[in-house]
């Protein structure tokens, strides 16, 4: 492998990203970015070399595959990494995109088995992994059934959702006000309705290359943002939620960014919960750390893993989500020992206009969602969100 490689970059809207970014142009990499949002963090950032505008995925999804070939003939882009949800879009296309280079992403049907919450848990199971009791429902029917049948609380999900949005925790299912109030299922959009377990939420990135963990890491969920996403990360190393990683990716001989979420119950016991196959948060846990950019190209034998145990955050949303998550003196003590202890991912001496970026993207999310009276979450995910939808 040459030493300075091009790599094309799509889903510049998230921190995330933008870690990954700073990550490869720090060992020296050239990082391109392809986004069809107007404003996006990496936009500015010192460490992307040019961004792009590309139409969206999700109601354009040729022009979106062409467009980024054209990017990758032009750059001579060497590998193409996608971060957010148009990872799938680029799944489907990935067979006219290696024409121009490597694409870090499996097929389309591999992914499709990942993100759908049904049948993932299946493939968990497959390799001996707790998970919760699940039924998969396809109409209001079912569900009423699924849901008088249910001993004790549950959780209801669709099959394809992000971010939690649309989870509802029941802790009574049989009342009649809970009835009453349910969601519509339908064949072509299912939800499960899952055991619910009590616990401690811990989640997990990696890379694989050919079914050997390239980079790893996990963290537990302590301030997220509502019932979503994680807005802070530390470094847990929990043996458990390494193993079943490793073996999983190994089973599947799997290629590619991939994370997943777990609940440790009061017993210790780890329930396998979803998974993500795309970029996370967790690669926060690997700012400064240049050896973590190999992972993305081969396998060196090496499984990278978090140098430090500093933590991470997004300043923002710790700010608003995790203020008003304080509920009592040791939850407040924590949030201020947290907030003060991490580093925000936005903000950096050496490369400060993203952290200013984020105020543009996110008035434009705030306009758009006043435009269309959907939520700004729902709005951040309008053009690439992927609902299992045929190719």
């Amino acid at each position: 492998m040459n030493t300075k490689q091009s790599v094309l970059l799509t889903g510049g809207r998230a921190p995330a990203t933008l870690e990954l970014a700073r990550l490869l142009g720090s060992a020296g990499h050239r990082v391109i970015v392809a986004e069809s949002a107007r404003r996006h963090v990496c936009q500015h950032s010192r460490y992307v070399e040019r961004s792009y505008q590309v139409p969206p995925p999700r109601q354009q999804p040729d022009a979106y595959i062409e467009k980024l070939c054209e990017i990758m003939q032009r750059e001579h882009i060497d590998l193409l990494i996608p971060t957010c949800e148009e990872i799938f879009y680029v799944s489907r296309g990935r067979d006219r995109l290696l024409d121009f280079g490597e694409v870090l992403v499996e097929g389309i049907e591999v992914l499709r088995s990942l993100h759908d919450k049904w049948l993932f848990a299946e493939m968990a199971r497959e390799v001996g992994a707790l998970v919760p009791q699940t039924v998969r429902v396809q109409s209001p029917a079912q569900l009423r059934e699924a849901m008088l049948q249910a001993r004790g609380p549950v959780v209801l999900k669709p099959v394809y959702s992000r971010f939690a949005a649309h989870v509802q925790i029941v802790v009574d299912p049989s009342s009649a006000a809970v009835q009453s109030t349910l969601p519509e299922p339908t064949v072509g959009q299912p939800w499960l309705v899952q055991q619910f377990i009590k616990g401690k939420q811990v989640c997990s990135y990696a890379v694989a290359q050919a079914g050997q963990l390239t980079l790893y890491a996990d963290y537990e969920t302590t301030h997220t943002a509502g019932q979503g996403a994680s807005i802070h990360f530390a470094y847990s190393d929990h043996p458990q939620v390494r193993d079943f990683v490793s073996r999983f990716v190994q089973r599947h001989t799997f290629r590619g960014q991939i994370a997943f979420d777990f609940i440790e119950n009061e017993q210790g016991e780890l329930y396998v919960i979803e998974c993500n196959p795309r970029l996370t948060s967790g690669v926060h846990l690997f700012t400064g750390q240049q050896e973590a950019a190999t992972a993305y190209f081969s396998d060196r034998g090496k499984t990278v893993v978090p140098a430090g145990k500093q933590a991470s955050m997004l300043g923002m949303a710790m700010l608003t989500y995790g203020l008003a998550g304080m509920t009592n003196g040791k939850k407040a003590k924590r949030w201020v020992s947290d907030l003060l202890s991490a580093r925000d991912v936005l903000f950096r001496r050496d490369d400060p206009r993203p952290f200013f970026d984020q105020f543009s993207m996110l008035a434009d999310l705030v306009w758009q969602s006043f435009r269309t009276g959907k939520s700004m979450i729902t709005c951040s995910t309008s053009d690439i969100e992927w609902n299992g939808e045929e190719a």
